[in-house]
């Protein structure tokens, strides 16, 4: 018998490897993985060199309600938001894979209706003007549990973080 598939051979791999991916994460799979980054960025002056965090499932905003969660809302061409993607690159790097949900976003270019969401939730709800960066955490039942503008050194987030860990 000859199986006749619709797909490319391409496909069909990504396909596999998107299955192998979910069974070996216990079904679950992460926002942000892999967080770097992105080459070229100042830390010294406003100029454009794109979004500071380059990653893996950068677009997937979505809140997995059993996960202590980190939103990081920030802008491409803007200092405060280079310096803050730097902290939150080196607290990504600190805490054991699977710990933490990490949803970065820029507030700019929604990658998605999630992240329009979570920007209309958390960043600029009715009544408020938002401001970058802005960083939220959520614990494991997606409450906002702390929240805060501008730049926040690594040990104040971190210690907010072990708290809903």
């Amino acid at each position: 018998m000859k199986t006749i598939s619709c797909l490319s051979p391409e496909k069909l791999l990504a396909a596999g490897a998107a299955v192998v991916a979910l069974v070996v994460s216990g079904g679950k799979i992460l926002a942000a993985e892999d967080l770097k980054l992105r080459p070229g960025i100042s830390f010294t002056q406003d100029i454009d060199s794109g979004f500071p965090i380059v990653a893996t499932d950068i677009d997937n905003a979505s809140i997995d309600p059993t996960m202590p969660t980190i939103i990081f809302f920030g802008a491409a061409c803007d200092l405060n938001t280079n310096r803050q993607a730097k902290r939150l690159v080196d607290i990504y790097h600190k805490i054991p894979k699977g710990q933490v949900k990490f949803i970065v976003i820029d507030v700019d270019h929604p990658a998605n209706d999630d992240a329009r969401k979570l920007i209309k939730t958390y960043y600029n709800p009715p009544g408020k003007t938002g401001y970058i960066p802005f960083e939220v955490i959520l614990d494991k039942s997606g409450k906002a549990v702390w929240s805060q503008i501008g730049e926040v050194e690594i040990s104040v987030i971190k210690g907010q973080l072990d708290k809903v860990i």
